[in-house]
């Protein structure tokens, strides 16, 4: 659900003179019920006798734009994903981008996100792209976020010639992993994502594109049949609001409906087609990050539902351009998405049809904050639990009485502006010192007489007692190094009530020396990314002075 269509694609504008050389036409395919699909068709200039391989990118923010000045036949054409299209070419595929139903060029309603209509239009677009004679019959499926997930789900067509699928930074179960983690609203972000998806159904810029972008980029880009946009036009014009803040206001579970006439929320992502996916025989690969919103849990949540033959876990934002890793520094080893990988799968699994793993590439990789380093295996670590007990101020390997401490929540208290909930709308990941941050009470531990490796999933443990009925804990897992600087490793967000209450801890994967001390900090807000908790009035948090406890995977 998030977009990656804000990036760094938006500030290359105006420089479609200087792109790939390519055969581009802007068809449109009638897709499930007869609904027209735009697309854009993108083919190496010579095609060899048999056709090319044939690669799939399925988007709901505009397949590419319509410039001012006019845009050329025989580049690629400038766009949101221009970058990845452009190596795919070169390496010899073809290349087809479309527009959602209800969105771009295209006809139909969007009212939610990978609705059935979307999901069926997939194999008839598949259809299409086998019978075409720059084809050979062999289609790969792609892309980034929201587009990273219709690359999955078109594994639900059932369509044999769809051979491979390499989907990144995606969310597997919706509510949790975006909406609302934890039960607790993410109103920051998909505010944004509301506002933006609108606009640009209706043919607006919406608020994130930036100000260059604005002077060149007069829309999405009309199909061949409409070349004045005189049809699109009227059909941006009589499209209904999208208004995804409003459907999901009251969403918290999966099991909650997207909006009063949707579907249950989960049944829209992958994990709504788990079964289906499962039966799949498209070799799928699935890239996600420790600091993009909760793209590591739909990695790890993907393995566990359905065959997937790559795995890869990396430390970059949402576009995979920048290194969000905490503890990054000069000596990071890469730590962006490398295009000419992805290029690399789709020559492995649609150049050559395999029925095993190449033997040189490793089932799963993984980065590593601290160490700054990949590793890679056929399978994540082995783990085992370690407990670390709240005694006082102090996190401790035994448990032992302590005083009880508490937090009066200040609402104000927050993560920072460029956090992992707001890298989906283009921004990079901050890791600010936060040894005097606002509204936390803290546990710490000692320095470690050992380095200490962590992998996977934490939790928080402890009996609470609030002022109010409800309350939000946001629980932080953090590093102190030598020089008391503090780092934000990983986070987990749960609505609680009084009592006994359990806080997951979002995976991560580091790597702290002797010498630094693990923080667990606590706060009752992270705004203005979460929702307010309670709506209004005060909210005091007291913690108990035994049994709260923070479990690490500890890298065996």
């Amino acid at each position: 659900m998030q977009t990656s269509v804000f990036g760094l694609g938006l500030l290359l504008a105006f420089a479609a003179c200087k792109s790939t050389p390519a055969t581009v036409s802007h068809p449109r395919i009638a897709a499930d019920a007869g609904v027209p699909i735009a697309a854009d068709v993108i083919l190496p200039l010579v095609i060899p006798e048999g056709g090319v391989p044939v690669v799939l990118i399925q988007t709901r923010y505009w397949r590419s734009f319509r410039l001012r000045g006019g845009t050329s036949r025989d580049r690629v054409p400038m766009g949101p994903r221009e970058a990845i299209v452009e190596r795919l070419v070169t390496a010899g595929f073809g290349v087809v981008v479309t527009d959602a139903r209800g969105t771009g060029a295209s006809g139909g309603t969007w009212r939610w996100p990978w609705s059935e209509g979307e999901v069926r239009d997939m194999g008839h677009v598949i259809d299409w792209i086998t019978t075409q004679r720059w084809s050979n019959g062999a289609v790969g499926a792609t892309g980034v976020s929201y587009e990273g997930t219709t690359a999955l789900l078109s594994a639900t067509a059932g369509r044999p010639a769809l051979r491979a699928i390499l989907a990144r930074e995606i969310e597997w179960s919706l509510v949790d992993e975006i909406i609302a983690p934890g039960q607790v609203r993410n109103v920051g972000f998909v505010g944004a994502w509301s506002r933006a998806v609108d606009a640009l159904d209706h043919g607006r810029l919406p608020e994130l594109f930036p100000a260059l972008a604005r002077l060149g980029i007069h829309g999405v880009h009309p199909t061949d049949d409409d070349p004045k946009g005189e049809v699109l036009r009227e059909v941006q014009r009589q499209r209904p609001s999208a208004d995804v803040a409003g459907r999901v206001r009251a969403v918290r579970h999966g099991y909650d409906r997207f909006g009063p006439d949707g579907p249950p929320s989960d049944s829209l992502g992958p994990a709504g087609h788990a079964a289906t996916l499962a039966t799949s025989t498209a070799v799928v690969a699935i890239w996600g990050s420790w600091w993009d919103g909760a793209t590591a849990d739909a990695v790890l949540r993907a393995q566990q539902q359905m065959p997937v033959r790559e795995a890869l876990i990396g430390p970059w934002a949402h576009e995979g351009t920048t290194n969000a890793s905490p503890l990054r520094g000069d000596n990071s080893e890469r730590a962006t998405v490398d295009l000419d990988a992805v290029v690399a799968f789709f020559r492995r699994h649609l150049t050559q049809r395999s029925a095993a793993p190449t033997p040189s590439v490793p089932r799963v990789s993984w980065y590593v904050a601290g160490a700054e380093r990949w590793r890679s295996s056929e399978q994540w670590p082995t783990t085992a639990p370690h407990t670390l007990h709240l005694v006082g101020a102090h996190l401790r390997d035994h448990a032992a009485a302590g005083d009880a401490r508490s937090l009066s929540v200040d609402f104000a208290a927050t993560t920072g502006r460029n956090t992992r909930w707001t890298t989906g709308l283009a921004r990079p990941v901050d890791a600010p010192d936060r040894a005097h941050v606002r509204g936390v009470v803290s546990w710490r531990t000692a320095p470690l007489d050992a380095p200490l490796s962590v992998f996977g999933d934490s939790q928080f443990v402890c009996d609470v007692t609030l002022d109010a009925p409800e309350a939000a804990l946001h629980v932080y897992v953090e590093s102190v190094d030598p020089a008391q600087r503090v780092r934000l490793l990983t986070e987990g967000t749960q609505r609680i009530r009084q009592g006994a209450v359990a806080v997951r801890i979002r995976p991560v994967a580091f790597e702290l020396p002797a010498g630094w001390s693990l923080r667990l900090s606590i706060a009752g807000a992270d705004a203005p990314s979460f929702e307010r908790v309670p709506a209004s009035g005060a909210q005091r948090i007291q913690f108990a002075g035994t049994g709260c406890r923070l479990t690490l995977p500890v890298v065996a």
